[in-house]
């Protein structure tokens, strides 16, 4: 506060007032000594305010090397610098071209420091477990909608050798495998351009380890992190290792719409239906219904009472019949 900076601005210069004697200097160079000290002060302020840390560092190495150069070139030629004040003031002199250069060149230490970080794996703190995606998760293409609904927490993991194989599976010659890599990535460029989450591009990697499955499962206890898949091998191979699995298939299932025999709603019926005069419509969330003697109102929106349900492999069927 500037409250602060005027109090120990007054200190200073009392100092320098009550120390001319030992100086021995006047008053009048006294207080321009220490007003020069006070503005040293200030701008060294300005410049720690405004610079990078690696730029303050190294202005306070070239500081220090220069403060060593003055009190030498002080020492050498002593019978020049016998007063007091001309010393201080050559200290000042040095000081101020130590920081100057030392910032000059501050390009070879931050290459220095960039170059020794690069070489540490960096990982990414995160308030509640990691999650770490498989190629499976990204290729499905749900993920980024769930993201975006705020529901998963903890921030998103995905390994290089992820990518490296979601890479070959967007450059295959099969047309089908084709789009699903590129799904993929244009998934994986969706997790990365939105804010809830923070997504890392983790590169560790497991020589000794054969496959994508077990290299996933070594990372989560290396990162004390959670996997999501939709498939159903790694999720009983993480489980047999207690690593905490998310199926998206489990949770999408879990998030359909709930209905019991007896209900009624409405539903467009949109196409046949295996069994003669059948109908078949779709929920919101993909629930297949199968309307009874719903053939002749395709194209229509119809209201319906539940009859049954089925529940398969593959998800939830919904047997109706038309309210009328």
């Amino acid at each position: 506060m500037w409250i602060f900076r005027v109090l120990y601005a007054i200190f200073i210069m009392v100092a320098f007032v009550l120390a001319r004697d030992t100086l021995g200097i006047e008053m009048l160079p006294a207080i321009l000594y220490s007003l020069g000290v006070i503005f040293a002060i200030v701008f060294i302020e300005t410049l720690v305010a405004d610079i990078k840390s690696y730029k303050f560092f190294a202005g306070a190495v070239g500081a220090i090397l220069f403060l060593v150069i003055g009190y030498s070139i002080a020492s050498i030629f002593d019978a020049y610098f016998k007063n007091e004040a001309l010393r201080l003031a050559l200290y000042f002199f040095v000081l101020y071209l130590g920081v100057n250069t030392g910032q000059k060149f501050s390009w070879i230490l931050e290459g220095a420091l960039s170059k020794l970080m690069a070489k540490q794996p960096k990982f990414i703190k995160f308030s509640a477990s990691p999650k770490i995606l498989d190629t499976s998760t990204l290729i499905d293409g749900r993920m980024a909608d769930i993201v975006d609904t705020g529901l998963i927490e903890g921030g998103l993991v995905i390994p290089t050798f992820v990518l490296k194989e979601l890479q070959n599976i967007a450059d295959s010659h099969d047309h089908l495998r084709r789009q699903k890599g590129r799904r993929g990535l244009d998934v994986l460029q969706r997790l990365q351009e939105q804010t809830l989450l923070p997504v890392e591009i983790n590169n560790s990697d497991f020589p000794d380890v054969a496959t994508v499955d077990e290299k996933l499962v070594a990372l989560a206890k290396k990162l004390k992190a959670d996997i999501i898949t939709t498939d159903f091998n790694l999720l009983k191979v993480a489980e047999i290792q207690n690593i905490k699995v998310l199926n998206i298939n489990t949770l999408s299932m879990a998030m359909r719409q709930s209905v019991l025999p007896g209900e009624e709603f409405e539903i467009s019926v949109v196409k046949e239906g295996k069994e003669s005069n059948q109908g078949v419509g779709y929920l919101d969330d993909g629930t297949m219904v199968v309307v009874e003697n719903g053939r002749r109102l395709i194209g229509k929106s119809v209201k319906v009472n539940v009859t049954s349900l089925l529940q398969t492999e593959s998800g939830r069927i919904i047997f109706t019949k038309v309210k009328y």
